[in-house]
């Protein structure tokens, strides 16, 4: 931040705050040229294949791209599970969601909050180091509390109903994302396919009116919703809306004295599919590659941004998705490339291998990439070791500290030993080992598992699946009757991590 030194002198080697303002070793006058703003940027249902950066050749995504340009393309980055509530625990937690009572799926519209309230997040970590911590976009983990909520429930966990009535829509939004560190919260509180239609504003709806409260609706896609006028979002304006929010944040960010994480979701290109008139027709492939191009006008408009006020050169801006896209072919374009198979909702590497890219000018070469595999989950453990922090026992399990790929340092050994990936559609786990992965069972798994298995079951063949993945990402080779004693190591390997609640050494 340009600023960010202002108020601050130096005696015998050390930095003070003077104006009798007691700062925490993240303050403003902490802050130093390894300790960044951080912007980290989450897609909804983008593709690996869906930028250019990434091989499509029916998409334009400049201000996407420029992060790899001007920054590092991770090759092999993954989430957690193959669909949006369990990465974004995953990603904010370090810990896998399959440990919470949500397996598989996402939440519905009475989901009460699935962060336990005091469990460690990206914003609390940054927030014990100083920084003012931020959301603007998507949120769906949920709101208030019900401790009963997943049991004896029938069904996906994206259809399951409260018991209690769920979140008061027309009151107060509590325990929510404030509750689990951030400062501050606007944003749409499931995906936009799913009511309730509106804005949510720290802990109430935004723009809701007395004569019109929000009644009856749906855990659906598409599903009904009564009332609530006023506060009602249009798809066709939503991402004005959200861009326009997340740059007024930067605005305001950027006249504070100390380093900020903002964290940026936007809902595109979720279904269902409806750009701004301006975005319609401009892609070869369809109203969803006019959302594509409506989040890279969006990205851009948040890059340019950060140029206009100053905080470029001091800011780390991550950009990645929370899962594969949902189609698996539109007119010729493929969202997961052009070898891999798999969805939304599936164990393939089409399901959960996201693009990632990562720029923070004089720390990360510009035009570089890695083959490094990293998690969602790793960036809980990256940001600490980022800003010096020390987890306490029990935060993120699951996370592993990725920086040294991030700034391009050469490691001796993976930072990341091992990765286990949820599907979405059915909760089953894959775990990954190098170039080894490991399905114990057949099919995808995701959510056309049985219909896929009835076109693949055939006398003889092999009980599960293991793949080499640095050869076959597509995963068309399975090797599991080939190397019996590496299935057997990864299915132990899985049977470890699970039983012991943790994928890091203690």
């Amino acid at each position: 931040m340009s600023s960010s030194r202002a108020g601050c002198i130096r005696i015998a080697g050390v930095e003070l705050a003077f104006a009798g303002v007691l700062l925490a070793s993240a303050s403003a006058c902490g802050l130093a040229s390894d300790r960044p703003n951080i912007v980290l940027i989450l897609a909804d249902d983008l593709g690996y294949g869906d930028l250019s950066s990434y091989g499509a050749t029916h998409l334009r995504t400049p201000n996407i791209d420029s992060l790899a340009t001007q920054g590092v393309l991770f090759t092999d980055a993954h989430t957690e599970a193959s669909t949006c509530t369990p990465t974004r625990y995953g990603l904010l937690t370090g810990r896998y969601s399959w440990r919470t009572w949500l397996k598989y799926s996402a939440l519905s519209t009475d989901g009460p909050l699935l962060i336990e309230e005091g469990r460690m997040t990206l914003a609390s970590l940054l927030k014990s180091a100083g920084y003012n911590t931020s959301i603007v976009g998507k949120w769906h983990l949920g709101f208030g509390r019900e401790d009963d909520f997943a049991q004896d429930r029938q069904g996906p966990p994206n259809s399951w109903r409260s018991r209690q009535g769920g979140p008061n829509w027309n009151g107060e939004l509590k325990p929510g994302p404030l509750e689990v560190g951030f400062d501050y919260y606007y944003g749409i509180p499931v995906a936009n396919s799913f009511p309730p239609y509106v804005l949510v504003e720290d802990h109430r709806v935004d723009g809701l009116r007395e004569d019109s409260p929000i009644g009856e609706m749906g855990s659906t896609n598409y599903g009904n919703m009564e009332g609530g006028e006023g506060a009602r979002w249009r798809d066709e304006h939503l991402a004005d809306q959200l861009t326009a929010k997340t740059v007024d944040q930067l605005e305001k960010l950027a006249n504070k004295q100390q380093p900020f994480f903002l964290f940026y979701a936007p809902h595109q290109p979720h279904i269902p599919n409806k750009p701004n008139a301006r975005f319609k027709g401009t892609s070869p492939i369809g109203a969803r590659g006019d959302c594509i191009h409506e989040l890279d006008w969006s990205v851009g408009e948040v890059l340019t941004a950060l140029d206009r006020l100053g905080m470029t050169e001091s800011t780390l801006v991550m950009f990645t998705s929370d899962n594969g896209a949902s189609p698996t072919s539109e007119a010729g374009h493929r969202p997961m490339g052009p070898v891999m198979q798999g969805r939304k909702g599936d164990l393939y590497e089409g399901g959960h291998r996201v693009p990632f890219l990562a720029r923070w000018p004089g720390k990360i070469k510009p035009g570089t990439s890695s083959a490094e595999m990293i998690s969602l989950n790793d960036m809980l453990a990256t940001l600490a070791a980022l800003t010096g922090q020390t987890m306490p026992p029990g935060a993120g399990p699951d996370s592993f500290n990725v920086l040294p790929a991030l700034l391009g340092q050469e490691s001796q050994a993976p930072l990341r030993p091992s990765l286990v990936m949820t599907a979405g559609g059915t909760g089953k786990l894959a775990v990954r080992e190098g170039k080894w992965k490991f399905i114990d069972g057949q099919g995808s798994f995701g959510y056309a598992h049985n219909r896929e298995r009835e076109k693949r079951t055939a006398p003889g063949e092999p009980e599960g699946q293991l793949y080499d993945v640095e050869k076959d990402i597509g995963e068309r080779n399975n090797l599991f009757k080939q190397h019996p004693e590496i299935v057997q190591r990864l299915r132990h390997l899985l049977k470890t991590i699970k039983d012991e609640g943790a994928a890091r050494p203690r």
